[in-house]
């Protein structure tokens, strides 16, 4: 963490970057995880007007903050880096739009 007491958004997305070569099931905990830092950090997803989005899930939330840390690695010119992100958040849109409670098929 910077001396100025700043925090830096890698060192929040650290779990989900740390989980993202591991299973759904790590990478799910891991959303969760940095969701609630960021809420911690009283982090908002807001809309292009500035105006905050209302019900933003966490799976937005940090979708909205990779989505950052994307671009910023752009900047830096570290493509690869910023591929391997957007390669998570597609991950992370797959396992949001799957079902959360599995049923077995009827009989």
């Amino acid at each position: 963490m910077p001396s100025d007491g700043a925090v830096r958004l890698s060192d929040v997305l650290e779990p989900l970057l740390n989980a993202a070569e591991g299973s759904d099931e790590d990478v799910e905990q891991a959303v969760g995880l940095v969701a609630e830092a960021l809420a911690a950090l009283g982090v908002l997803v807001v809309e292009a007007s500035g105006q905050p989005v209302p019900g933003a899930s966490d799976e937005k939330a940090v979708l909205a903050a990779l989505n950052t840390y994307a671009r910023m690695l752009v900047r830096l010119g570290r493509m690869d880096d910023a591929i391997e992100v957007t390669q998570l958040m597609t991950r992370i849109g797959r396992l949001e739009s799957r079902p959360r409670d599995p049923r077995p098929p009827a009989l």
